[in-house]
């Protein structure tokens, strides 16, 4: 018996489940379909600006959550669940909240559409109202110009009988100054004659004035050649002067190497003095100045920055024996001895004093005279 009512509870409740999924669609509540209208209105107005489409999924959405949750928490007895209801109405009132957005966005997209559409037509209005007022201005100014015509007319037909009156008056006077220019006439003739008169005595003046500037200009000319010779003459004193200054330097200068001591050998544009080698360096090594040598060398020093136009060539030479003593690089090393000792005593730029070891090939005396042939030879060279 248990057995038989189980199996009949069991077969009710398959046939109310059939008939459930079979059954109509339930009748949702006013907040549930209000917000579906609300919903399908925006969709419309989506569809039509075709824009949109992602707010109203959106609301799609919320709309279908709320029938599902509606339909999911609905009781057998066809009543909702009291409990469920606040998520309904939640996603009901979401619903209509995302389709009130819509269609406000539409109203407002329409409303710039149509905003726009009276703002293109308020500037063809004003482009109208400007072509009218051009007009207006223009037959204003035809009507202003009119007006100064007629004025100007009637300015000119005052003006054409003021100058009929002037006119008779200038006849008058015409007929009276022709009466003067016949005499004026005979007045010219009589002063053309007294002017071809003049005329020939401007040409004589013409002449002797032609005269006068050839002879003003030749004046000039002496005039010129006289400064020329003075000024030559001035530059040839000067020339002059400056090779008296010359050679009076260049005779203060040999002076002043005579007193040097040696043997003195004047060229064209150099002097040399010949010293005996063992005046200027100590034998037999010739590696140090003798006390002589370096009051020479001071002597030489302070020619050399009293006249700065010389510069100045040493040369050592050698002769006789040892060989090794007297060949072309002991000489060379004599040489360079000398000028470092000339550059410390007179500070000089090294270019100043130039040195040479020449050994034992140029002899001036026989094979008697070593000391005569050892010998240093100082140059002044003018730069």
């Amino acid at each position: 018996m248990k057995t038989y009512v189980v199996r009949l509870a069991i077969t009710a409740l398959v046939l109310l489940g059939y008939a459930a999924a079979h059954a109509e669609e339930p009748l949702f509540p006013v907040y549930v379909r209000n917000a579906r209208n609300l919903v399908e209105q925006a969709e419309v107005k989506s569809m039509e600006l075709n824009r949109f489409t992602d707010e109203i999924l959106i609301a799609r959405n919320f709309i279908k959550n709320s029938e599902s949750e509606y339909k999911k928490n609905m009781g057998w007895s066809g009543k909702l669940d009291p409990a469920a209801e606040p998520t309904v109405r939640y996603f009901a009132v979401m619903a209509e909240i995302q389709a009130s957005i819509v269609l406000a966005k539409a109203g407002k997209s329409a409303q710039d559409k149509e905003r726009s559409r009276l703002e293109q037509q308020l500037v063809e209005v004003k482009s109208k109202i400007k072509v009218f007022d051009d007009k207006n201005a223009e037959i204003a100014a035809i009507k202003k110009g009119i007006t100064e015509l007629n004025s100007a007319l009637l300015a000119m037909k005052d003006e054409k009988d003021h100058l009929a009156t002037r006119l008779a008056a200038q006849d008058s006077e015409i007929t009276a100054k022709s009466t003067v220019l016949a005499s004026a006439e005979r007045r010219v003739a009589l002063l053309s004659s007294d002017l071809e008169s003049c005329v020939n005595t401007l040409a004589d003046s013409e002449r002797k004035a032609l005269q006068l500037e050839k002879a003003l200009s030749e004046i000039d000319r002496l005039k010129a050649d006289l400064a020329s010779l003075a000024a030559a003459k001035g530059m040839a004193e000067n020339q002059s002067r400056k090779q008296i200054e010359a050679l009076n330097r260049q005779k203060d200068f040999a002076v002043a190497i005579g007193k040097l001591g040696g043997a003195i050998k004047a060229g064209s544009d150099t002097m040399t003095v010949t010293f005996v080698r063992s005046v200027m360096l100590k034998a037999p090594k010739n590696d140090t100045l003798t006390a002589d040598g370096g009051k020479i060398l001071q002597r030489i020093s302070e020619l050399l920055i009293q006249y700065p136009e010389y510069r100045v060539k040493l040369k050592v030479h050698g002769f006789g024996q040892p060989a090794k003593n007297e060949d072309v690089s002991a000489t060379d090393r004599m040489a360079r001895l000398i000028r470092e000792a000339l550059l410390t005593k007179g500070k000089f730029d090294p270019a100043t004093v130039e040195a040479l070891g020449a050994g034992s090939v140029e002899p001036i005396y026989p094979k008697t005279n070593p000391e005569g042939n050892r010998r240093l030879e100082v140059t002044f060279v003018k730069r």
